[in-house]
């Protein structure tokens, strides 16, 4: 299973968001609505980060919010917000504009959509792409490599 599974219907664009646990509720939303998983999983992931801290937020402008496995989820999963303004995942400048959702039915299932996703945002060419572009369109193409 490749990145391909991102698509139009799973990202959005938001000029900004109140705090760090709205950002994840928003970049939810589209898995939520379309059942990937229960309101629950939400929950976990904020609490998640509640307790372990921002260890979400990968690198810089980049976080990818998720939960153990879990009854909670039905399918494997990943969705995107892509906000104009960053929020902070703390105080110790943990900042994030791409916030991903991955679902995960168990604990290897998700790990191609990991190394996938990590091989295109470990270019910065890639990921300040992502971080300037304007519509659904134009992030979809550039996580297709067009």
């Amino acid at each position: 299973m490749s990145l391909e599974i991102l698509s139009s219907d799973k990202v959005l664009i938001r000029d900004r968001v109140d705090d760090w646990k709205h950002a994840i509720r928003v970049a939810s939303k589209p898995l939520l609505e379309q059942e990937y998983f229960k309101q629950q999983y939400i929950e976990k992931m904020i609490y998640s980060v509640e307790e372990l801290g921002p260890y979400i937020v990968i690198a810089p402008e980049i976080a990818i919010a998720h939960a153990r496995p879990s009854d909670d989820v039905k399918k494997i999963g990943l969705s995107l917000l892509k906000l104009n303004h960053h929020i902070n995942f703390s105080e110790n400048g943990h900042h994030a504009s791409l916030v991903f959702v991955l679902s995960a039915v168990d604990n290897e299932g998700h790990l191609e959509i990991l190394r996938n996703l990590a091989t295109i945002l470990g270019d910065s060419n890639t990921v300040n792409k992502l971080l300037v572009a304007t519509d659904i369109d134009e992030i979809i193409n550039i996580f297709k490599g067009e």
